[in-house]
């Protein structure tokens, strides 16, 4: 018998949630030294790859691990072996299918998906990038095998390790290469083999640790269970994970269409040279490694709020599913809306600090991509809602509508030569506002009550606002101060130490309000993997 050690929910998500701080913090590691090694123009090469690579590695990776972790879940709960095997053995035919026509693909036309995208000299990193996707693909099959056993562990690691290799392979290879001056696509094409590198190590690591932990091929004993035919499983696997890819997909396509229009519209409509559209792009794509991080945090608590709405709804308790909803919309309202004003408000000292010599309009991007960041969070909690109340089509229709406005909104807006790259930000500005109203709209149609629309925004709003102030007052007067004092010398600590003076007064004071202001309860906090224990030491009641 397959050895049986999972987690319950909770303990799955704190996991995940610690596995996410501490792989946000070696991206962090490798993207700012490796955008300010590129310069803008080859940050632009490296961005446009990933995007191409995440629109194959979604179609791929996104619905079938779900579809696979369930059907896993559900054989192992009946203790039937044979039809683990067998599900596993079918789920990993149709990653190794999906991940080979996406490895092919890059491989076959990397000059071709490169000019599609506006981004000729980006050839070279999409061939090196092409081994990753079936690599990813097979990595994936075996966490869904892991995550089927209720066992986050090895998913968490193994990502920790790939990250870990990425940063080491890839930093290392942009460096040597950039110190032997080679081009800055050269350059780019190292940075992306850390990706490939890790790729594999992640995948291997997946491999030993489900076949040290758990009987992959347990042999045919009397009694054995009769498992399913192949076309059977092959056919729920669809069933289950094609909704669930398209709706992940049209995300990946927003970003892929966000860097393809760009770069089109800046080269054909504004009128701008090659070069130059690479250097704003990059620019643009620096400002998005900052605008992406708040994303990554808010998974975690959608995976422990999802089970909790969709347990209240088989219950039949009503209620206790728009009190859910409207807890988890607040508890995104305060997580991310001061990360989106503490962007808008700092972006100019942010990018600075960052990305020190990069374009001048990095600062002005961020800013508006702040304001872009909240939109994104609540429209991914409400998809996140929806589909756990029993409204699975929905945010696939908001997707698309929101796909449809970004392509329009961005196509119209950057080939303004008056706004140019600032059009970006704006196009995705729309896509958002448009997602998050349809889904609210949804929600209010498919919800007992309407949400509390004070409770959600009001008191979390006006803590928000209040850091907002402080932490601009207090960076804009020590950097005054130090900026007209002799003693200090170097521009760049004028900027740096007024920019951390000022995040650490924004935190204090947010915590504070939010506190003094009670927009945050013990029983919010319960929501989050070990909340409880959180709400003590900040004496929440």
């Amino acid at each position: 018998m397959a050895e049986k050690k999972g987690q319950n929910f909770l303990h799955g998500a704190a996991i995940y949630t610690v596995g996410i701080i501490v792989i946000k913090i070696l991206g962090a590691i490798y993207k700012i030294p490796l955008g300010n090694i590129l310069g803008d123009d080859g940050f632009t090469h490296f961005d446009v790859t990933y995007k191409i690579y995440n629109v194959f590695l979604t179609i791929a990776t996104a619905g079938v691990p779900v579809a696979l972790s369930r059907l896993i879940s559900e054989a192992d709960a009946m203790d039937r072996e044979q039809q683990v095997r067998k599900v596993f053995k079918v789920g990993l035919g149709a990653f190794l299918g999906l991940g080979l026509f996406g490895t092919l693909a890059m491989l076959l036309f990397p000059a071709a998906l490169a000019a599609r995208v506006g981004d000729i000299q980006a050839t070279r990193c999409i061939f090196v990038m092409a081994p990753s996707v079936v690599l990813v693909c097979v990595a994936a099959a075996y966490r869904g095998y892991g995550q089927g056993h209720s066992d986050m562990i090895p998913t968490t690691v193994s990502q920790i390790v790939e990250t870990a290799v990425k940063v080491a392979v890839g930093l290392g290879a942009a460096g040597i290469l950039h110190a032997m001056g080679k081009s800055v696509e050269i350059c780019a094409a190292g940075a992306i083999l850390g990706t490939t590198v890790s790729s594999l190590a992640a995948m291997l690591y997946m491999q030993i640790k489900i076949h040290s932990k758990y009987e992959v091929n347990p042999p045919v004993r009397e009694g054995s269970d009769i498992p399913e035919a192949g076309k059977k499983i092959l056919w729920d696997l669809l069933k289950i994970g094609i909704p669930i890819t398209i709706s992940s997909s049209i995300m990946s396509f927003v970003q892929l269409a966000d860097s393809m229009i760009t770069l089109n519209q800046l080269q054909n409509a504004a009128g701008y040279s090659a070069s130059a559209a690479y250097v704003l792009n990059g620019a643009y794509a620096k400002a998005m490694t900052v605008y992406n991080v708040p994303s990554a945090f808010v998974v975690p608590f959608m995976a422990s709020v999802v089970p909790a709405i969709s347990a209240a709804r088989v219950r039949g308790n009503r209620g206790e599913v728009c009190d859910t909803a409207e807890k988890a919309m607040r508890m995104c309202t305060l997580l991310c809306l001061p990360m989106a004003v503490g962007m808008a408000v700092l972006a100019v000292p942010c990018m600075e600090v960052l990305y020190p010599g990069s374009a001048s309009q990095g600062g002005v991007l961020l800013m508006e991509l702040g304001v872009v960041c909240y939109f994104m969070t609540m429209s991914l909690m409400t998809n996140a809602i929806l589909p756990a109340n029993g409204n699975e089509r929905l945010p696939l229709l908001s997707s698309i509508l929101g796909l449809i406005t970004k392509i329009i909104m961005t196509y119209v807006l950057v080939g303004d030569p008056r706004l140019n790259i600032y059009g970006a930000p704006l196009g995705t500005l729309c896509c958002y506002i448009v997602m998050l109203t349809t889904n609210l709209i949804a929600m209010a149609r498919h919800m007992d009550r309407p949400m509390n629309l004070w409770r959600i925004f009001g008191r979390a709003g006006i803590s928000c606002a209040a850091m907002g102030v402080a932490a601009w007052a207090v960076y804009d007067l020590l950097h005054g101060v130090m900026a007209g004092s002799a003693a200090v010398a170097g521009r760049s600590m004028n900027v740096l130490l007024p920019f951390f003076a000022a995040v650490c007064v924004g935190v204090v004071v947010y915590a504070v309000m939010i506190v003094a202001l009670r927009a945050i309860t013990l029983e919010d906090m319960k929501l989050f993997p070990k909340g409880e224990k959180l709400a003590k030491v900040l004496h929440i009641r």
